[in-house]
């Protein structure tokens, strides 16, 4: 669900078995804090715990709720900004997966669709959060300084061109390499599922609803890119916790 910094800083402190966890407020603050120096202009999405309580409205009651995960992307003023684009600092926790972590990134952000998009496996920081201690906030100072290449690369992608013909070619070798390419850290392994590339062809060359339809036949690299992009930011089985990897992912399906 997407939240006002408000409704974000009422999520509650929390006990998962034997382990106590922070408030929500007590997470986010130094993040929020840090980046204010920046911008006043934040994303933020977040998941409660699956039973949450709700007041005699039906509506989620807000003031009793614990978020098992948050994501908050703070958006850079325009000095940052590519064309279309604008980068974004994101912060990522999770309570409820098999470690509990932390994630720190750098990214780019597509204003028109809210899609991320990287290309630099350094822009991003993984950590564990463990019980009752506090998050170690300095890659962020990293982030701001991190000289990244997305610009060139959004370039690339802008000037190849595909036909129907030539996504028809290029489908099985991206199925094989969602089956084979991984991201691998010490919290696990993050890979993209085989159907994804057939749900981007059919929304370039057959779902005329999709924003990448194409009635010509012929795509940019750039919307190939976007159509896996917006699957993983804003479809309905969108990750909070490992979209960074998977959109990094997509660059090296499509060989970028």
């Amino acid at each position: 669900m997407e939240l006002t910094i408000d409704q974000l800083l009422r999520g509650k402190a929390t006990r998962i078995k034997d382990k106590e966890y922070f408030t929500t407020e007590q997470y986010v603050v130094p993040f929020l804090e840090r980046m204010s120096k920046f911008t006043n202009e934040f994303i933020i999405q977040a998941k409660p715990a699956d039973q949450i309580s709700l007041t005699p409205n039906g509506d989620v009651n807000f003031e009793d709720i614990i978020y098992n995960r948050v994501n908050i992307e703070a958006v850079l003023p325009n000095e940052y900004c590519y064309e279309g684009h604008k980068q974004v600092v994101g912060f990522v926790y999770a309570l409820d997966t098999r470690k509990p972590v932390v994630k720190e990134y750098m990214g780019g952000l597509r204003t028109a669709c809210l899609n991320l998009c990287t290309f630099n496996p350094a822009a991003l920081s993984v950590q564990e959060l463990a019980p009752e201690k506090a998050i170690d906030y300095n890659f962020l100072n990293y982030c701001i300084e991190l000289v990244d290449n997305m610009g060139l690369k959004l370039k690339e992608l802008a000037n190849m061109e595909f036909t129907h013909e030539d996504m028809y070619n290029e489908l099985g070798m991206q199925i094989d390499r969602c089956i084979n390419f991984k991201f691998h850290n010490d919290f696990g392994t993050v890979k993209l599922p085989e159907s994804l590339p057939i749900e981007v062809y059919k929304n370039l060359f057959y779902n005329e609803k999709s924003p990448y339809f194409s009635k010509e036949g012929v795509v940019s690299g750039f919307d190939v890119y976007q159509a896996y992009t917006d699957i993983i930011c804003n479809g309905k089985s969108k990750d909070l916790v490992n979209r960074f990897e998977k959109t990094l992912l997509v660059s090296s399906i499509m060989g970028v």
